[in-house]
């Protein structure tokens, strides 16, 4: 049995677009296409590395043109998300437990409940491992209540 000649076709995938066959029930991607344009040199290499497969370039060309503000709006998309990302990530998050007043003084509070959460988690624990660790020659004092205090870190405005 001959096996039938194989399309190229066009694929989009995280913002990029790819010249892409179907190989054995797989997609296979041949190469990553920039700026949305397929140069003459480009599709003289294609042609002659894949000569078994049918390079219809005028529907390549559509495909392209269809895909090519849905990869825009996904690449500006998550270039925005990932700028912000670093200009907080810049700023490392710390913060000192004081167990004689049981008071966490901190440079700022996280921005996510998953942060809040662990910071509650880390302290809690902090404070049965020093609870346990006390000598019992020691008196217990009296129960004081756990607070949070915000300090403004001034290690960036010194010279």
């Amino acid at each position: 049995m001959e096996r039938k000649q194989s399309n190229a076709f066009i694929t989009a995938r995280r913002g990029f677009c790819y010249l892409t066959i179907k190989s054995f029930g797989r997609n296979h991607e041949m190469m990553r296409i920039r700026n949305y344009q397929i140069e003459a040199e480009e599709k003289r290499d294609m042609r002659r590395l894949y000569p078994d497969v049918a390079f219809d370039w005028k529907k390549i060309t559509q495909q392209l043109a269809e895909k090519r503000e849905a990869c825009r709006r996904y690449r500006s998309r998550r270039q925005n998300r990932n700028t912000a990302n670093q200009s907080r990530a810049s700023e490392q998050f710390y913060g000192v437990y004081v167990p004689g007043t049981r008071t966490i003084y901190t440079n700022g509070v996280p921005s996510t409940a998953a942060g809040v959460g662990a910071l509650l988690d880390a302290v809690i624990q902090m404070d049965r491992s020093l609870q346990a660790a006390l000598p019992l020659s020691e008196p217990v004092r009296k129960r004081t209540k756990p607070s949070l205090t915000l300090v403004k870190n001034d290690s960036q405005s010194k010279p």
